[in-house]
């Protein structure tokens, strides 16, 4: 009997240390896992600061490297467009020849309409006494329009109608002397894209990286085409409005038209904002910045709400709160070219984090209906 309690209590000790045991590595293996996991969240939080942090202090070397990037897929789409568009014409045109006609097709597209706004910004800096008088008097026509309307006046005199154009002209002689180094980046681009695809398939060594690269091109310049197309369409209607009611920056509306119209939400909003404003200045009444505002919104509303929704249809399948926080975050770091260079970036992120395993769900969260 004796015998038999020894034995029993040795089973029950063997017992007992067996669950211990297995308990012991049960909670070692919740350990591991959540040590596991908060690595992962640290490492992509430092990741993630690093990346902001780079971008900030090095977007006066990203910055046209982007934008020569992005120029480069446009006019290399176009190109073979032209060359597929001339192959059955009594004059072909080869891949090199059709890139060098769309390079300078831009290039003097560009050339242009920064010179135009150059002229026009220096005429009203010129004139801006005028302006200035006339925004004063208008602050003081609308106190006795409107007598329960209270303005403050310290905020109205902050207003300086040659320091807001004096601003705007700087920014457009930037943004013109930043042009050539994109046109130097995007030579340097051109020299390298032969090896190009070898280089990616080695660093990434993934058989879909080709996939990858073209779905990104494709994508792309599917959004750069009808975005301008309709841009076109925005800045010609904007100059047709404004040319007929008497603005006089009824051209360099129109090409702030075309070039806001590429930034998502806010830019439309910009582009019927600062034309009514001065319409309000020029002509000293209300009738024709209310006509200014009604026209150029339902010509907003047609082309980009209308048009450009059934043109991009399921083209580009990004979350609008996604686009918005990415759009503050590029307008914060890059400015106003952050901010046009928002939509593409963005695009390029999904695709890339929906091909890579461990992002997937990001790029799931990222997209406006999820991703097949």
């Amino acid at each position: 009997m004796v015998l038999k309690e020894n034995w029993l209590s040795k089973n029950d000790k063997r017992g007992s240390d067996r669950y211990r045991l297995i308990w012991n590595n049960k909670n070692d293996t919740i350990v591991r896992k959540i040590r596991i996991k908060t690595m992962k969240i640290l490492n992509t939080t430092i990741i993630f600061f690093s990346i902001i942090i780079v971008l900030y202090y090095a977007k006066f070397l990203l910055l046209p490297l982007f934008l020569s990037i992005f120029l480069y897929i446009i006019i290399n789409s176009l190109s073979k467009d032209l060359v597929l568009f001339t192959k059955n014409k009594f004059f072909k045109i080869n891949d090199i020849f059709s890139f060098i006609i769309i390079l300078i097709g831009i290039c003097v597209f560009s050339y242009f309409s920064l010179k135009l706004l150059k002229i026009n910004l220096t005429k009203v800096i010129n004139d801006s006494d005028q302006y200035q008088n006339n925004l004063n008097d208008l602050v003081v026509l609308f106190q006795s329009t409107f007598i329960n309307f209270s303005v403050n006046e310290n905020l109205f005199n902050k207003i300086n109608v040659i320091s807001l154009f004096s601003n705007i002209l700087n920014f457009v002689k930037s943004f013109a002397g930043n042009f050539s180094l994109v046109l130097i980046y995007l030579i340097f681009i051109v020299m390298e894209q032969k090896f190009f695809h070898i280089k990616v398939n080695l660093i990434l060594k993934k058989s879909n990286t080709k996939k990858i690269i073209s779905k990104i091109n494709n994508d792309i310049y599917s959004y750069f085409r009808i975005k301008t197309l309709t841009s076109l369409l925005t800045g010609f209607s904007t100059f047709l409005i404004l040319f007929i009611i008497g603005n006089d920056l009824s051209l360099t509306f129109a090409i702030f038209a075309f070039f806001l119209n590429f930034i998502p939400y806010i830019g439309s909003l910009l582009a019927v904002i600062f034309p009514t404003f001065f319409s309000a200045i020029q002509f000293m009444n209300l009738s024709e910045p209310l006509i200014t505002f009604t026209t150029l919104i339902l010509s907003q509303i047609l082309i980009g709400n209308f048009l450009e929704t059934k043109l991009m249809g399921k083209t580009l399948n990004i979350s609008p709160l996604a686009l918005l926080i990415f759009l503050s975050m590029m307008g914060k770091l890059w400015g106003i070219v952050g901010m046009f260079l928002s939509v593409p970036l963005l695009v390029i992120l999904i695709i890339v984090l929906n091909n890579v395993k461990e992002t997937k769900k990001i790029a799931i969260f990222l997209s406006e209906k999820g991703i097949d």
